[in-house]
């Protein structure tokens, strides 16, 4: 078995966490900005896990094409 650095596996289970928490509280969400800054979170995560860790995610395609939009861009949380 292959062993990851300390590091770089507190990395990785921390983007995997914050994908499923930007997913939970984006569902739970009302407002449509809440949303978006949520989704771009998420998105960001994914994006992050496949390119800089080579973890293939199945959102990434939607991920790329979704963040070069300027509402996720740009989403805030205010």
């Amino acid at each position: 078995m292959i062993k990851l650095h300390p590091e770089t596996a507190k990395e990785i289970a921390q983007l995997i966490n914050d994908i499923d928490v930007s997913n939970l509280v984006r569902q739970d969400e009302n407002d449509v900005n809440k949303r978006i800054y949520w989704h771009a979170k998420e998105f960001k995560a994914i994006i992050k896990l496949t390119e800089d860790y080579g973890i293939p995610h199945v959102s990434y395609s939607q991920a790329i094409r979704c963040m070069k939009k300027d509402m996720y861009a740009n989403a805030t949380l205010i």
